[in-house]
C-alpha cells in the first residue's frame, strides 16, 4: 500500500499528554486528598476503565459500519441508535433487573460470586454503564468518521477492500475521536450515581449522594467531594482539548463528504452482526418490563398461582399516566422550562463559538466545566449557594419552585445542546458572513437569515433538552423542593424496593414517549439536510 494512506498526524503526542495529565492529577489527589476520597476516586476510575474496555471496541466497529458503510436497514439502525441515546438509565436498570436480576424472570447468579446476582454488584454496574455509554460512543466516533477524507478513501479503495479502508484509513484518520469517547465514558461513570446506588456499589458520586440523606451537611460533604471534583475538572479540561478536533470544520475549507463504502459479499454478515448487537442490548430490558407488568397472582384451591396477562400489560401501561399524574405534570413543567432556557443559552453560545478561534475555545471550556461536575456535586453546590444570607429574599423562589432543579439540569443540557447547535448550524455560516458583508446587523442577520433557515434544527435541539431534562436524576434529585416530585425521581426511589408491576408500566410508557421523541429528533435533523449527526 502506498504511503499516502497513512494520515498526517502525530498520535503519540496527545496520548502522551493524556497519560501525563492523568498521572499528575493522580499524584495531586494522593497528596492532598483525604483517604475516603482517594479510595472512592480510584475505585471509580477502575470501573470507568473497565467500562471503556467493554464499550469502546464494539462501539468503534459499530460506528464505522453504521456511518460509513451500506449496511442493510441502515436507516432503521440510525433511528434505533437515536432512541438508545435517550433511553433513561433507570429503564436500563429496571428492564435488565426484571429479566435477569434479583427476583427476575430468569434470575442468573454472578459467575464470580454465586451468592450475588449477575445484574447486581460490580458486574451489574459495568454492564449497565456499558449499555448507557455505548450509543454515545458510537455517536461521538461516528461524527468524526463522517468527516473523513474522501480523497484518501477513494485512493485506498483502488488497492484494498472496503473493510480495510475503514480500518486503515477512516479509523486511523480519526483515532482521536476514540480518545474523546473514552474521556466521555470516564466523566459519565464518575458523574452518574443511579446505577451504583441500585447495584449497591460504592462509587464517588453514590457516596456523595447518600451522605446527605444520612445527615452530612454540605460543608462536611465538600471536604470529601473537593479532591474528586479536581480530578473530574482536570479530565474534562483534557476532554475539551481533545474535542477541539471534533468541532465543525470551517465552511470555507469544507471538503467533499465521503461516500458510503459498499461491503460487497460481506454486507450481509456485517449487517447481521450489527443487528444482533442492537437486539441483544435493547430487547432484554423491553422483555423484562413487559414480563413484569403482565404478572398476575391468582388464588386457586387456597394456593397462589403466578400467571401472565397481555391484557394487564396494556391496561396498566395506559393507566400509569393517571397513577403518576402529579409527577408527570411536574416533570413536564420542569422539562419545558429547561428546554426553553437551554435553547436560548445554547444558541447564543453556538454563535459565540463561530466568532473566531478564541470564541470556540471559550465555549468548549465553558461546556466542559459545566459537564464536568457529577450530578450530586452540582446539587450540593446549589444547596450551599442558595443558603447565603444575602439570598434570603429569594427563598420563596428557591424553596417553592422549580428554579433550583432547573439550574441543576442546565449543567447537563446546555453543553450537549450547544455542541449540537454548533455542528448543525455551522452550514449557515456562509449566509451569515454574506449578510454581515452586506451591512446587516447581528440581530437582523439572526432573525432574518439564521433562525428561519434552521427552524427544524432548533426545534430538534429543544426536544433534546426536553428529553434530557425529563430523564435526569443525578443533578436534580438533591435540590427538588418539598412537594415537587418528578417521574424520574419517583422511579429512582421505587427501584430500590424492586421493580413492581406499576413501576414497569410507567417505564414502558416512558420508553414509548422517548421513542417517539427520538424519532422526531432524527427526522428534524434529517429534514434540514446532511450534518455530522446522521443522514
Amino acid at each position: 500500500m502506498t504511503s499516502h494512506l497513512t494520515p498526517a498526524r502525530r498520535p503519540l503526542l496527545p496520548a502522551a499528554l493524556f497519560a501525563l495529565t492523568a498521572a499528575a492529577l493522580a499524584i495531586a489527589l494522593l497528596i492532598w486528598g483525604d483517604p475516603l476520597s482517594v479510595r472512592l476516586t480510584f475505585a471509580t476510575a477502575i470501573y470507568a476503565l473497565a467500562v471503556i474496555a467493554i464499550t469502546l471496541p464494539p462501539a468503534t466497529a459499530t460506528s464505522l459500519l453504521l456511518f460509513r458503510s451500506n449496511l442493510i436497514g441502515r436507516g432503521v439502525l440510525v433511528s434505533l441508535l437515536t432512541i438508545w441515546l435517550f433511553i433513561p438509565i433507570y429503564v436500563h436498570i429496571a428492564g435488565w433487573r426484571d429479566l435477569f436480576g434479583p427476583q427476575g424472570w430468569l434470575e442468573i447468579p454472578s459467575p464470580f460470586d454465586t451468592s450475588a446476582n449477575l445484574i447486581d454488584g460490580w458486574t451489574g454496574l459495568l454492564w449497565l454503564h456499558s449499555l448507557a455509554a455505548f450509543p454515545w460512543a458510537v455517536l461521538i466516533t461516528g461524527m468524526a468518521f463522517t468527516r473523513s477524507s474522501a480523497g484518501l478513501e477513494d485512493d485506498a479503495r483502488l488497492e484494498v477492500t472496503p473493510l480495510a479502508v475503514l480500518a486503515k484509513v477512516t479509523l486511523r484518520q480519526n483515532w482521536d475521536a476514540v480518545l474523546v469517547a473514552a474521556a466521555w465514558i470516564i466523566v459519565t461513570v464518575f458523574g452518574e450515581m443511579s446505577i451504583a446506588s441500585v447495584c449497591n456499589v460504592r462509587t464517588y458520586a453514590e457516596v456523595v449522594f447518600t451522605g446527605i440523606p444520612l445527615g452530612q451537611s454540605t460543608s462536611q460533604s465538600t471536604l470529601t467531594v473537593a479532591p474528586g471534583t479536581v480530578l473530574i475538572v482536570g479530565l474534562i479540561l483534557l476532554t475539551a482539548w481533545l474535542a477541539h478536533g471534533l468541532r465543525p470544520a470551517p465552511t470555507d475549507v469544507e471538503v467533499r463528504q465521503p461516500k458510503l463504502l459498499p461491503l460487497g459479499h460481506r454486507r450481509a454478515i456485517a449487517s447481521l452482526a450489527v443487528w444482533l448487537l442492537f437486539l441483544i442490548a435493547l430487547a432484554p430490558p423491553i422483555v423484562g418490563l413487559v414480563y413484569k407488568v403482565g404478572i398476575t397472582i391468582d388464588q386457586v384451591d387456597g394456593q397462589f398461582v403466578r400467571g401472565w396477562s397481555l391484557a394487564k400489560v396494556f391496561m396498566l401501561t395506559l393507566s400509569s399516566a393517571s397513577i403518576y399524574r402529579k409527577e408527570l405534570l411536574w416533570t413536564l413543567a420542569l422539562s419545558m422550562c429547561v428546554a426553553a432556557v437551554t435553547t436560548l443559552i445554547s444558541l447564543l453560545l453556538s454563535d459565540l463559538a463561530t466568532r473566531g478561534r478564541w470564541g470556540g475555545r471559550l465555549v468548549s471550556l465553558t461546556c466542559a466545566l459545566l459537564f464536568a461536575l457529577p450530578g450530586p456535586i452540582v446539587g450540593i453546590g446549589i444547596a450551599w449557594g442558595s443558603n447565603w444570607p444575602w439570598l434570603a429574599p429569594l427563598a420563596p423562589l428557591i424553596d417553592r419552585s422549580i428554579f433550583a432543579p432547573t439550574l441543576a439540569i442546565l449543567t447537563v443540557t446546555v453543553p450537549l445542546v450547544t455542541f449540537f447547535y454548533w455542528h448543525t448550524l455551522n452550514a449557515s455560516r456562509q449566509l451569515y458572513e454574506m449578510a454581515r458583508i452586506d451591512g446587516s446587523s447581528w440581530w437582523r442577520t439572526w432573525t432574518r437569515v439564521v433562525l428561519p433557515a434552521n427552524i427544524p434544527a432548533i426545534v430538534a435541539g429543544s426536544l433534546i433538552a426536553l428529553v434530557l431534562a425529563a430523564n435526569d436524576v443525578s443533578a436534580s434529585v438533591m435540590v427538588l423542593p418539598a412537594g415537587i416530585d418528578t417521574i424520574s425521581r419517583r422511579i429512582f426511589g421505587l427501584l430500590h424496593f424492586g421493580g413492581e408491576d406499576n413501576v414497569a408500566g410507567i417505564l414502558l410508557m416512558n420508553l414509548g414517549v422517548v421513542a417517539v421523541l427520538s424519532v422526531a429528533i432524527r427526522r428534524l435533523v434529517s429534514w434540514r439536510g446532511p450534518s455530522d449527526f446522521g443522514d
